[in-house]
């Protein structure tokens, strides 16, 4: 694996990594430099210098900015080395394909922090200009090839919907054509769904549903053979899903935040007794419950953890 090393002005590139991390689990290949705050170029280039003879090539070194001190004293020594790449103009995106993504080329980073530059309230404009309205119920004959033949490479339970461990890790890393948001709230609120298109993947298709319309459309084959990666709130939906016809064989729980009057089953995963409740109903009606925050994680058994915390 591409070593990657963050080099800035003060603690950016620790913090730029500790993000990182805080999405996508520990990056053992990722590394900091910091030109620090009572140090200077002296100081910076033994640091920088110690550290990459330590390191097997090829290296992608990260900059912060362009003609700064840590740039140039990448750029001073490593310039001519061929199997040392250097850019400028760090950013968690930027950082976070760079980590996951081995192949993507400083061509490709670099578009990717283009893309990832926005006018936040101008794009959400556009987004909502796009949404139509409810169309008349689907005529499910023209898929009858493909009913209760749903190809659902995962179904998560995490309380923020699309976000950067959604995808950026898991729909990437399971290939997943469609991402499918099973949440009545998200489904009946425009702003809602924009965000969730915005934080969706450009490339992969999105569909904000319904409890029922999911189960529906999922059952009786709408989405013919594309890989969907079902994602709900919280536990009570996937019970509805599943009273409403919807089929699934595993449940992975992934994030459920902390409220009044819940107890800590992992680091991620707090649950009220209500929801302990479903859970042994999901279980109980024969579908595996797995926690695991992202694909590197150990896949823990979840009703296990729950019964003997």
């Amino acid at each position: 694996m591409k070593e990657i090393v963050l080099i800035s002005h003060g603690k950016m590139a620790a913090g730029v990594k500790s993000s990182l991390e805080m999405i996508v689990g520990s990056q053992a290949h990722v590394h900091t430099v910091s030109l620090r705050e009572d140090g200077d170029k002296t100081q910076f280039e033994s640091d920088f210098l110690g550290l990459m003879k330590t390191l097997q090539r090829p290296v992608l070194v990260i900059a912060d900015l362009l003609g700064g001190t840590p740039c140039n004293v990448a750029t001073e020594n490593f310039l001519k080395e061929e199997e040392v790449d250097l850019m400028a103009g760090m950013s968690l995106p930027v950082v976070l394909e760079a980590a996951l993504n081995e192949k993507a080329t400083s061509t490709d980073l670099i578009q990717i922090g283009k893309e990832a530059t926005v006018d936040v309230k101008h794009h959400m404009k556009a987004e909502e200009d796009k949404i139509e309205e409810p169309a008349e119920r689907t005529d499910f004959s023209l898929y009858a090839d493909y009913a209760g033949k749903a190809k659902i490479v995962n179904a998560r339970i995490d309380e923020r919907l699309i976000h950067g461990q959604v995808a950026g890790i898991w729909t990437t890393s399971l290939d997943t054509q469609r991402i499918i948001v099973i949440n009545d709230e998200a489904a009946m609120d425009p702003l809602q769904k924009s965000s969730l298109r915005m934080a969706a993947p450009s490339s992969m298709r999105l569909s904000v549903l319904t409890v029922e319309e999911a189960a529906l459309n999922i059952t009786n084959g709408k989405y013919g053979l594309q890989r969907l990666f079902l994602l709900f709130k919280n536990p009570t939906e996937v019970w509805r899903f599943v009273e409403a016809g919807g089929s699934i064989d595993t449940i992975n729980v992934g994030n459920m935040s902390y409220k009044e009057g819940t107890r800590e089953i992992t680091k991620s995963i707090k649950v009220l007794p209500e929801e302990e409740t479903i859970f042994q109903k999901i279980h109980d009606h024969g579908i595996q419950i797995t926690a695991q925050l992202v694909p590197s994680d150990p896949v823990i058994d979840f009703m296990k953890k729950l019964i003997n915390n």
